[in-house]
């Protein structure tokens, strides 16, 4: 644990992260974009989300990751709308 929680932040954190669990698991992808983005979200690299994607049939560099992952997300798309945060907040201080 990062830092001391009570039990009712304890609480809503399980709350918040079965939630995240809930939406990986019923997330359906369509286009390449939400493909790259699931991938991420399951594997939480660059590198390997692209190799992964390599071995699907789907040629793409690590560069083009991140381009699909900070495009912008369908207003339906919940998913992509978190990770694109996630991954921002991320690699804020490298921007």
């Amino acid at each position: 644990m990062r830092s001391f929680r009570t039990l009712e932040q304890a609480k809503k954190d399980l709350l918040v992260i079965q939630q995240y669990i809930d939406l990986l698991e019923s997330y359906e992808p369509i286009t390449l974009t939400q493909q790259v983005v699931h991938t991420y979200a399951l594997l939480g690299s660059i590198q390997k989300t692209a190799e992964a994607m390599s071995k699907c049939g789907n040629k793409i560099t690590p560069e083009e990751v991140t381009t699909y992952i900070t495009s912008s997300a369908a207003p339906e798309d919940i998913l992509h709308k978190l990770i694109k945060s996630l991954y921002r907040k991320r690699t804020r201080k490298n921007r």
